[in-house]
């Protein structure tokens, strides 16, 4: 990356070489990411009465849940078990998403890795049609 190196420190530098790198590293990282995004990655409560399963995207794809859960638990604490399940299904994918991250570039913004990990794991599943009533259940819970 030595183009992009001589522009950083504010030297000129070839240009379409620095375009080449640039282009290098954008199709590095979406195919890093459509990689990343085509796990599956489950998440468990800490009761192990249900799992969770999220894309590398943390969009929520199944919940499976105890039989003997359902007869056992009332709505509150199904509630925290569903919520326990998907927050470490999506932890699982920032964490992942970190791992991938880490050596492939430094943040030149000085956001660290665990921001913006954390940032991913809290954000909403756009496509998902469960989000609507997961974030309403966890706004709730």
């Amino acid at each position: 990356m030595k183009n992009t190196a001589a522009f950083n420190d504010g030297r000129e530098g070839d240009v379409a070489g620095l375009v080449r790198e640039v282009q290098g590293r954008v199709g590095a990282l979406a195919d890093l990411l459509h990689g990343l995004s085509e796990e599956v990655i489950e998440g468990t409560d800490a009761t192990g009465a249900v799992v969770a399963r999220v894309n590398g995207a943390g969009h929520l794809l199944g919940l499976s849940i105890d039989p003997r859960a359902m007869r056992d638990l009332d709505h509150v604490a199904m509630s925290a078990a569903i919520r326990g399940a998907i927050g470490a299904a999506r932890s699982e994918t920032g964490e992942r998403l970190a791992m991938a991250m880490e050596g492939f570039t430094a943040d030149p913004s000085g956001h660290s890795t665990a921001d913006i990990t954390r940032d991913f794991a809290d954000s909403p599943s756009p496509g998902d049609p469960l989000a609507p009533y997961v974030q309403a259940l966890l706004r709730k819970g």
